[in-house]
This record gives structure tokens, C-alpha cells and sequence, in this order.
């Protein structure tokens, strides 16, 4: 991603229609040293900033604060080093990276959206209550002003996350209201486009159609069992929750995507046995959580690798060892359920292994 003084030579040159000789000449300088600052391989000296600005018909401070339109691939690029640097480095790191890329391009509602969505993310990091909370109203403030969007899809994408902002911090009527906004019926394009595809010989890209429909809808199946469940267990039928958690289990194991769902399947059982009182099993559950941490390692998270997704680009951000361990200790360790085992050694050997 170049987007710096050389780029904006070049368009603005282009957008007033002189060429590279005729701006140069313009200059007093060799075509070739234009040339040289439109590739980025150079910079304009600072003496020679006002003749630019003129002959480009604009100003000093416009020319060197002009930004290029940032592209949907340039914001999944930031998208993915944002992850990256919340999956590898220190939380306040990766906040003051997120905001440098905010402040430096504020127009674009896209990338508002996709760091938004990401700060959601990552909420389990925050060190306090009191960062947890204004990670969750900075991540609230950028999709609200992202789904100002003109672009359709990202928009209605925007609202949804955003109505799960609103539960998350108990404003239920305006996640109501925001879900109703949204349409509950969609053509899926991609099923005539894979048939089309393959009816023409281009089974790659009628496979790629395929393999992302099935890996959403298992994403989406994931989610409903594991909103059932809920229900399930808040209504204490722990015989329904526990086949609710089996069944998500079931598919998970047998689409290979253990590196991403097991870890909150195995925290099902651990709360529906807390929640039963079962000391034995919960402790043996929370056990195989903290196996599925020291366990998941960065080859089981590549899509690549599975023969059923191979073709996906799976854009969620990766779970890295820290934000697990947050997510264990907001799950389990301040969760007032596992009181009752929390005396016991295998517990303090549990926490040892973690901690």
C-alpha cells in the first residue's frame, strides 16, 4: 500500500492533463526525476514544493496532506496487521495502531467498519472493566459512523455487529430496533453463480462459491446451537444443553475447524456442569480448555490446510495465546459459578499451567 507525496503527484498531474514531460519542464527538472518521485524511489526536494503545488493548482498543505482513496484491499491489509499485532503484541500496542490508521485516513467509513468490528473482537483483552467499557463505546462510535456507508453490504453488516454492541452493553431496544431495519430475506447470488461456473468449466471458482457458502452457514450453525444452549441452560434443562453442546461439537470435529471453535464448545460443557454443580466434570472440562490453549498452535488456524475450506479467506481475526487466556480468566476465573471448585488442588494446578 503506496500512498504517499509521489502518488499524489502522479494523479493530480494526471487529473490536470499534462504529461511527465510537460510537468517536468514546467519544473526545470529531468522527466526522469519526476518519474522517480510518481515510482516512490524518490522525493521531491522541500525548494521545490511551491512550484508543484502551482503548476497542480493546488497548495503546500494540500499536496502533502492529499490521501489517496484507501482501496477494500488496502483496509483488509490494516485489518490483518491490527489482528496480527493484537494476536502477537502488547493490548495498548495494538489500540494505539488501530487509532495512528484512523487518524490518518478518517474518511474512510470501510475501514471504520472492519476495525470497529475488530475492536469487538478483541474486548476480552482489556486489562479492566473500565478499558473493556471504552473499548466497547470506541468500537460502537466507528460503526455507527460506518454504517453512514453507501455500500449496501457493508452497511447492513455494520448495523448487525452494532446491535450486538447494544446487547452487549444492555441497550436492548436500540439493538432491537436496528436488527428490524434489517432485511430478513436475501438472494443468495452464489448458488446460480457456482452452477453457471461449473456448466462453463471453471470449477475453481464454482468451488470457491461452494466451500465459503458451507463455511458460513457452519459459522452460523455454530452460533444458533450455541444461542440454544444458553436458553437451554438458563432454563436449567441440562439434558437438552448438554445434547445441544454435543451436537455443536459433533460438527465441529468433523470439519476439521478445531483451531477456531473448539475452545468455546469446550467452555460449554465446563458452564453447563458449573452450573450443575458437578465438580468432577467441571474441573475436567476446564482442564481440556487449558490443554485446547497450550494446544492450538498457528498451522491448526490455517483454512489452507482443511479440505473442506481450503479456498476460504477466512478474514476473523486469529485468537492468539493472550486473548484465550483473558477469555478463561473472564469465563471461568471471575465467574462466580466455579466458586465452588476453586479451593481444590486440581483447580491450583489448572491455574499453574495457565498462569
Amino acid at each position: 500500500m503506496q500512498l504517499s507525496i509521489g502518488s499524489t503527484i502522479k494523479k493530480l498531474r494526471e487529473n490536470k492533463g499534462l504529461s511527465i514531460e510537460e510537468f517536468a519542464h514546467g519544473l526545470g527538472v529531468p522527466k526522469e526525476v519526476v518519474e522517480m518521485w510518481e515510482n516512490n524511489s524518490a522525493y521531491p526536494d522541500i525548494t521545490l514544493l511551491s512550484s508543484i503545488a502551482r503548476l497542480l493548482g493546488t497548495t503546500i498543505d494540500s499536496l502533502l496532506m492529499f490521501e489517496t482513496e484507501l482501496t477494500p484491499e488496502d483496509v483488509n491489509n490494516i485489518y490483518k496487521i491490527c489482528a496480527e499485532k493484537f494476536a502477537t503484541s502488547d493490548y495498548y500496542e495494538a489500540m494505539k495502531m488501530c487509532e495512528q490508521y484512523l487518524e490518518e485516513y478518517p474518511d474512510s467509513l470501510f475501514l471504520k467498519f472492519r476495525i470497529g468490528s475488530l475492536l469487538q473482537e478483541y474486548i476480552q483483552l482489556a486489562h479492566t472493566e473500565e478499558e473493556a467499557d471504552r473499548m466497547l463505546n470506541r468500537s460502537i462510535q466507528l460503526l455507527e459512523e460506518a454504517s453512514k456507508i453507501g455500500d449496501l453490504e457493508v452497511k447492513q453488516a455494520a448495523l448487525y455487529v452494532l446491535s450486538s454492541l447494544y446487547t452487549m452493553k444492555g441497550e436492548y431496544e436500540k439493538a432491537i430496533d436496528l436488527l428490524n431495519t434489517l432485511p430478513k430475506i436475501s438472494v443468495n447470488t452464489g448458488f446460480m453463480l457456482s452452477t453457471i461456473y461449473s456448466i462453463t468449466g471453471d470449477s475453481e471458482k464454482a468451488k470457491k462459491i461452494e466451500q465459503e457458502s458451507l463455511f458460513n452457514n457452519i459459522n452460523n450453525s455454530i452460533i444458533s446451537l450455541a444461542s440454544l444452549w444458553g436458553i437451554a441452560l438458563k432454563d436449567r434443562d441440562f439434558e437438552y444443553a448438554l445434547d445441544l453442546a454435543n451436537l455443536q461439537r459433533k460438527i465441529i470435529m468433523d470439519f476439521e475447524l478445531e483451531g477456531y471453535l473448539l475452545g468455546n464448545n469446550i467452555l460449554m460443557f465446563a458452564d453447563t456442569f458449573a452450573v450443575m454443580k458437578d465438580k468432577d466434570k467441571t474441573l475436567n472440562y476446564i482442564d481440556k480448555y487449558v490443554n485446547w490453549i497450550l494446544k492450538t498452535y498457528e498451522d491448526k488456524l490455517d483454512l489452507s490446510k482443511n479440505k473442506y475450506f481450503n479456498l476460504v479467506e477466512n478474514l476473523t481475526p486469529t485468537m492468539s495465546y493472550e486473548y484465550n487466556k483473558q477469555n478463561f480468566i473472564s469465563s471461568v476465573v471471575k465467574n462466580p459459578e466455579y466458586d465452588f471448585i476453586k479451593y481444590t488442588d486440581k483447580y491450583k494446578k489448572i491455574m499453574g499451567r495457565i498462569f
